[in-house]
């Protein structure tokens, strides 16, 4: 960033976050240009970098290959980053996924406990039948 900041006497804008934090966005299909992008009135893009790599270079721990990234302060819409061709870091505040161990925590939760090896079944097997 401040290569780029130096090269383009690109000034920095500071702006307020928003409640969540900070929301980056990946551009997958082209370099970070004029018109590649949104610009909301209300939600100017905080930091824009393209990589300076001549080529796509791999984000979102490898699970994505991109040219360029962007920051703003709030969420795009599902519109804007479908028509900007634009895709949502995976750690973005409003796209966090609880832990798996979290998640099984949750989804045991009001099932009945393991029968013990002891307990008689409710059923037959196929010997009994």
């Amino acid at each position: 960033m401040d290569d780029y900041q130096q090269l383009y006497h690109a000034a920095v804008k500071h702006t307020e976050l928003g409640p969540e934090g900070v929301y980056r966005y990946y551009s997958t299909q082209r370099p970070v240009d004029i018109g590649t992008y949104p610009k909301p009135p209300d939600n100017q893009p905080l930091s824009i970098v393209n990589y300076n790599d001549d080529r796509r270079r791999r984000v979102a721990d490898g699970r994505l290959m991109a040219w360029g990234e962007l920051t703003y302060a709030k969420p795009l819409t599902e519109k804007q980053m479908e028509d900007y061709e634009l895709k949502p870091a995976p750690g973005n505040p409003d796209r966090v996924r609880p832990s798996i161990t979290a998640r099984l925590k949750d989804e045991t939760r009001g099932q009945e406990p393991p029968k013990e090896p002891g307990q008689k079944r409710n059923h037959k097997n196929h010997e009994e039948r």
